[in-house]
């Protein structure tokens, strides 16, 4: 089925961009561009459902306006959109964070963005079968891709989730309840972690840690830890 998205991007040459950056992705997204909130009102008042926003926070970047916010808040007062995600696009990452802290931002791009990035964002979207959606310690909501995800480490209050790039905080699950949620792949080899086999180097159980691939980290595991069955 085919997938509609509204962007609001002021300037042309990168809207342009943006635009063949996601008919790369598929052909099955429809873009539908305004310039500025007047031509943006006037998509929302068409017989058009969207299923994503992809809005530029400053139209303005001498002044660093919030447009792209105030049309945020606009949509989200309609019934129909009060769960539809919003993917930000900022020339201001300091401002990201406090900027979008009650709008439920599902993702955010910094210019300037790679292709591979926006494809990310798009995956994450639009196939979410390997996705889990979790609220950030900044109040932030991202969709966490789990191919991505390398592992999880329980400190205090707050779970961990590391990838290769980033790590997000978040107070929306404990480990007991995360690994009953999560896929086949999987395993909590400790009291504060949980690994996914897919980054695993080896195990060693003489010195009690696994070798991950990435970044060549070592993470404990308990001393009565054994591998599941299918994996032995």
């Amino acid at each position: 089925m085919k997938k509609n998205i509204l962007l609001l991007e002021d300037d042309a040459i990168q809207a342009k961009a943006l635009k063949q950056m996601i008919n790369n992705y598929s052909a099955n997204i429809e873009v539908y561009y305004a310039m500025n909130l007047e031509q943006a009102d006037n998509l929302l008042k068409k017989e058009i459902i969207f299923n994503a926003f992809f809005l530029d926070i400053s139209l303005d970047n001498k002044n660093a306006d919030h447009a792209g916010l105030s049309l945020a808040r606009q949509i989200r007062s309609v019934t129909r959109y009060q769960h539809t995600p919003f993917v930000f696009i900022t020339a201001f990452p300091e401002h990201i964070y406090s900027a979008v802290n009650q709008l439920h931002c599902f993702a955010y791009l910094v210019k300037p963005y790679s292709e591979k990035e926006l494809h990310k964002q798009l995956a994450c979207l639009f196939e979410p079968k390997h996705t889990i959606l979790l609220k950030t310690s900044e109040n932030i909501h991202i969709r966490l891709s789990l191919d991505a995800l390398q592992y999880v480490n329980s400190n205090g209050r707050y779970l961990t989730y590391v990838t290769a790039s980033s790590k997000y905080h978040s107070r929306q699950y404990t480990l007991k309840k995360l690994i009953n949620i999560l896929p086949d792949g999987f395993i909590r080899c400790h009291r504060s972690y949980i690994i996914n086999q897919a980054f695993v180097k080896n195990f060693d159980f003489v010195n009690h840690f696994v070798h991950m691939i990435v970044n060549d980290e070592l993470i404990p595991i308990s001393r009565n830890f054994s591998l599941p069955l299918e994996n032995v």
